[in-house]
């Protein structure tokens, strides 16, 4: 993931964003999938069911990240992909249960369609 130019926290070293600043910032050449949990969060443990979901698509991940609003009240966890099957992971993604607080966000390039 291309770095973010966000304030860091000098607390515990997070990065803060707030969704807008991070879909900003997202490559178009890449897919992304942005799981974004609301309320207090403890640590990573809170995105496992987000986890479980990206350890089955591990091959092609490229980074993955946990941001926080400044605000203390989301935190997402951006992971960037490289591949060509985002139809198939969306499909995928539409099947999973995730917790009420859980928000998930898809971003993708699609295939340009040439014409003659």
């Amino acid at each position: 993931m291309r770095p973010f130019r966000i304030p860091m926290n000098k607390n515990n070293n997070t990065i803060l964003a707030n969704f807008a600043e991070i879909k900003q910032n997202l490559d178009p050449s890449f897919n992304y999938i942005i799981f974004e949990k609301t309320g207090t969060m403890g640590d990573r443990s809170d995105f496992s069911e987000a986890d479980a979901f990206i350890t089955r698509y591990e091959k092609a991940v490229i980074t993955q990240g946990i941001h926080h609003d400044p605000t203390g009240k989301h935190h997402l966890l951006v992971v960037k992909l490289n591949v060509d099957e985002l139809d198939e992971i969306s499909q995928e993604i539409l099947n999973l249960t995730l917790p009420e607080d859980t928000t998930v966000y898809v971003y993708g390039r699609r295939p340009s369609i040439e014409t003659a």
